[in-house]
């Protein structure tokens, strides 16, 4: 069936009728009779361009000679689900899920929320794969482990659970680890569509690096093996972005040599859209699409499909009869060895005010600025705790405690350690506010977890956040490189939501954005609602 055909004009039509009105109804007839004909035979596939002229009749000109091309650019027939059978999704993670006590990053959170969502809705099932070096094989038959001897590769900024950079890969490292993951996901493809009769029609890669390349070049074994083609779709994400600037940049070339940008470049896994390339791109904000777009300038734009984050809205509520003094009598600080802090016991009875960060240890979320924040409000609001959740590699945990507390010198800032859902929701809970000032955000699921508990935001003026940030749910301060400054800024904003007492006043509409705009269900049918349309599936 033919989704797109285009019109690319090298003159522009004009019926220019300068005599009776039966002439100009006559030729514009004839048009329309011309132009279905060209339609017709450019849908059997037996055209690529037509010509239809008209004479000028001197100065009596009833319409301009013309000339009309298609391309003859087509979608592809994808496989459809079979009549009393699923629609079929195959999913392929970057990132580890939470669990087992593993934490996890955006993209695999997001992953894990994706798979289970599907798999709750009526007429589709959803097989995945993600990547662990420490989880068992996961109880769902639904669900493989693709089982790591070292930790997860990683694009850019440490994960809560990998320092591990796919720049220290060697070549036949790299190629080997792509050739068994190829392997794997093909041997779960053909078990998922054995088990549910029916063929899978539509393949997400997480990431726009590694994945997508796999996934494609497992699609294309399976068409030569004669199995009905699925349509490939990439899910955005920023860390492989942030690798490509880099890379580009070469500011680092040590860290970051000009190597997988040239790689995906080479594979024209993005340049291949009426292909086997990727059809579509999701992408969680309009900031990410720009990014995206910079990177791979040929992919078009109107194949990026956004999709704003969802969050599981059973985990992340409003804890009725939650207080600020029983929540933190629950949890304790975590010292780095060597660094002189806090005792791990926390006196709640001292605080009636929360502040809390949740962050991985990575220099673009800029953790520092509220500690140095923290360093003037401590003073001005002593009964205010900070709460720090989240880890990074040893060097990043240690440099930040020793500007916490051997520099600076704060009282009431705590650091918990990487934490569960539940957890994070119980303290979103009873939180004052909630700040994440990282740059350039890609999406910032922690601020829609965060409202989705009633507490107000504190984030930068860039990235991702700009897209949902008002005055109803919080504030974005101005963007600074100087990290002392964006510290000052932070201050005052935190500053104005607990002496205004935010949290009563912005509470509300907090929730109210979030059940509107960002359950994980309402941003998984949408999905799933404009991808079969787009693409015929």
């Amino acid at each position: 069936m033919l989704l797109k055909w285009e019109i690319h004009w090298q003159l522009f039509v004009t019926l220019q009728c300068e005599t009776e009105n039966f002439r100009s109804q006559f030729v514009f007839s004839f048009v329309v009779r011309c132009l279905r004909e060209v339609w017709e035979r450019e849908r059997e596939g037996s055209v690529r361009s037509a010509r239809i002229f008209a004479l000028n009749r001197g100065n009596r000109r009833w319409w301009a000679a013309t000339r009309f091309r298609w391309p003859n650019r087509r979608m592809a027939n994808f496989a459809k689900a079979a009549a009393g059978k699923p629609f079929l999704i195959y999913q392929l993670g970057t990132n580890n899920w939470q669990r087992e006590g593993e934490f996890a990053p955006g993209s695999g959170i997001l992953h894990q929320s994706h798979h289970d969502t599907y798999n709750q809705m009526d007429g589709i099932k959803c097989y995945s794969m993600y990547p662990s070096e420490k989880q068992s094989p996961h109880e769902d038959p639904l669900v493989e482990v693709f089982k790591l001897e070292h930790q997860i590769p990683i694009c850019e900024s440490a994960s809560p659970v990998s320092s591990y950079r796919w720049h220290t890969m060697s070549e036949e490292e790299f190629t080997a680890y792509r050739e068994r993951l190829e392997e794997a996901v093909y041997e779960q493809m053909a078990a998922a569509e054995e088990r549910e009769g029916t063929h899978i029609s539509l393949a997400v890669a997480h990431h726009s690096f590694l994945n997508p390349v796999v996934v494609r070049n497992v699609l294309r074994r399976r068409v030569k093996e004669g199995r009905p083609k699925a349509a490939l779709v990439c899910f955005v994400h920023g860390t492989a972005l942030k690798m490509y600037v880099h890379e580009k940049d070469g500011k680092s070339p040590e860290e970051f040599p000009l190597r997988f940008l040239p790689f995906l470049n080479d594979s024209k896994v993005f340049d291949d859209v009426e292909g086997d390339g990727v059809q579509l791109c999701y992408a969680i904000s309009e900031q990410q699409i720009k990014a995206f777009r910079e990177i791979f300038p040929a992919f078009p734009e109107d194949r990026v499909v956004i999709s704003p984050n969802g969050i599981n809205q059973q985990v992340f509520h409003p804890i009725e009869g939650a207080t600020i003094q029983g929540v933190l009598s629950t949890y304790s600080h975590q010292p780095f060895a060597g660094v002189k802090g806090p005792a791990p016991e926390i006196d709640a009875s001292k605080y009636d005010n929360l502040v809390i960060m949740v962050s991985k240890f990575a220099a673009w979320k800029r953790v520092p600025a509220l500690l140095h924040a923290a360093s003037s409000y401590e003073k001005v609001l002593p009964k205010t705790a900070t709460v720090i959740v989240g880890t990074g590699p040893p060097d990043a945990q240690k440099e930040l405690q020793c500007l916490a507390y051997e520099e600076l010198g704060l009282q009431n800032t705590f650091f918990l350690g990487p934490q569960p859902h539940p957890v994070l929701a119980e303290l979103y809970s009873v939180a004052s506010v909630g700040c994440f000032p990282s740059y350039k955000e890609p999406f910032g699921l922690v601020f829609i977890e965060a409202a989705a508990c009633g507490c107000p935001v504190i984030g930068a003026n860039s990235g991702g956040p700009k897209d949902f940030v008002t005055d109803a749910i919080g504030t974005l301060v101005e963007e600074t490189d100087n990290i002392k400054e964006l510290g000052s800024r932070v201050e005052a904003a935190i500053k104005d939501a607990i002496t205004l007492d935010w949290r009563k006043t912005k509470s509300s509409a907090c929730i109210e954005l979030v059940d509107k705009k960002y359950s994980v269900l309402k941003q998984c049918t949408e999905l799933i609602e404009s991808t079969r349309k787009r693409l015929d599936i």
